[in-house]
C-alpha cells in the first residue's frame, strides 16, 4: 500500500514537469521565430511591383496618390520633395517626389517596401509611379 502511494504522488510531479518542459520549448520557438523574422510578411520583387502597379497612379493629382496608397496600408510623407532634377534618358527635369513606404511585421530587421511618385510641378499629376524594396531595414 506504502508503494502504491509513492506512485501516485510522483506521478502528478512528473506530469508537471513535462507540462512545464512543453511551455518552455513552445515558449523558445515562439521567440526565436519572432526575432528571426517571419518570412511569412516579407514580400517579392514581383510582388510588389505587381502591388504598385495595381495602384494605377499615373495622372492622379497628390492627394489621390497618398489616398490609394495610404489605402494599400502605406505611409506617406507629410509634403513632397519639391524641385527635384531627376536624370533619364529623355534629359534632366524638375519634379516632385512623394515617397511612401510599408515595414513588414517583423520585430529585428524588418523588409521595407516603398512607393515613390514622380509629379509633374506644373500639373500637379504623377507623372511616373517608381518602387524599391529594402530587404533587411536595421536601425
Amino acid at each position: 500500500m506504502i508503494a502504491l502511494e509513492g506512485r501516485r504522488r510522483r506521478a502528478p510531479a512528473l506530469i508537471h514537469t513535462m507540462q512545464k518542459t512543453f511551455l518552455l520549448r513552445s515558449a523558445l520557438l515562439l521567440a526565436s521565430a519572432s526575432l528571426t523574422g517571419c518570412f511569412l510578411t516579407r514580400v517579392s520583387d514581383s510582388r510588389h511591383a505587381r502591388e504598385v502597379e495595381e495602384l494605377q497612379a499615373v495622372g492622379f493629382t497628390i492627394d489621390q496618390a497618398r489616398a490609394s496608397a495610404t489605402q494599400k496600408g502605406y505611409d506617406c510623407d507629410a509634403q513632397p520633395d519639391r524641385g527635384r532634377t531627376v536624370r533619364s534618358a529623355l534629359g534632366d527635369r524638375k519634379t516632385d517626389i512623394l515617397r511612401c513606404s510599408k515595414t513588414s511585421a517583423e520585430l529585428i530587421c524588418p523588409q521595407r517596401r516603398y512607393v515613390v511618385f514622380n509629379i509633374d510641378p506644373e500639373s500637379g499629376r504623377v507623372r511616373e509611379v517608381g518602387q524599391r524594396i529594402t530587404q533587411k531595414s536595421c536601425f
